[in-house]
């Protein structure tokens, strides 16, 4: 089995080579499987930043359901990469969040 660290550095040079994104998910099956930390979210919110009107052909839904699925408050790190560049998932994560806080 192959580090996290080794996995996060696939995804974080991971291109669609002809709108191919399986690859990725993959990954991130991958990288959920062998654990994720806060630290991790800069990579993970990074593929919405170079995709940031993508949803991956679906792939990228992964990143929004196993981030949420996490034990610590990515909301922060979300933020910041808002800022950096906005992303459609991104948006629908905050979006996400706020309902969650509201019900």
């Amino acid at each position: 089995m192959r580090s996290s660290a080794q996995i996060l550095e696939e995804i974080s040079v991971f291109e669609p080579i002809e709108d191919e994104w399986l690859p990725l998910d993959g990954l991130l099956e991958e990288l959920w499987i062998s654990g994720v930390s806060e630290e991790f979210l800069p990579i993970l919110f990074g593929v919405f930043e170079r995709y940031p009107e993508e949803d991956g052909a679906g792939v990228l839904w992964s990143i929004v359901h196993g981030v949420e699925s996490l034990p610590f408050d990515y909301e922060p790190t979300l933020k910041e990469s808002m800022n950096k560049k906005p992303s459609i998932m991104g948006e629908i994560m905050l979006k996400r969040l706020g309902s969650e806080q509201a019900g």
